[in-house]
């Protein structure tokens, strides 16, 4: 990643990879290694948990993990390769115990407009 992108695809590449820095903890060096998985492994995958980012080989071999730390509480981790970023929300359940169904509204407008209509 040191030297400056001579491709779109280098470009995004590397734009990607810099993105990975506002929410994990992450080396130069581990920059550069996910860098060049993606560059090696066109159809390779890169996963981020809370705890670790996984370099998953297009052609199904063992996966590497990195050590790291997410720093966003607000996600739950990433999935990244040289076709797309995406950010995994943090999934808070609510604590509402079960759903409270509200009242529908729709049997008192008819209701009213048979009303209506009778009075005429």
């Amino acid at each position: 990643m040191n030297k400056e992108p001579e491709t779109y695809e280098e470009l995004i590449r590397k734009k990607r990879c810099i993105d990975l820095t506002k929410y994990y903890q992450l080396t130069k060096d581990e920059l550069e290694q996910i860098y060049n998985f993606l560059l090696y492994d066109p159809k390779g995958t890169v996963k981020g948990t809370k705890v670790t980012i996984s370099l998953i080989p297009g052609n199904n071999a063992n996966p590497m993990a990195i050590n790291t730390m997410c720093v966003d509480s607000s996600i739950d981790g990433i999935i990244m390769d040289n076709q797309y970023f995406k950010i995994i929300p943090h999934y808070t359940p609510s604590s509402g115990g079960g759903y409270s169904g509200g009242s529908s509204s729709n049997n008192n407008n008819n209701n009213n407009n048979n009303n209506n209509n009778n009075n005429r």
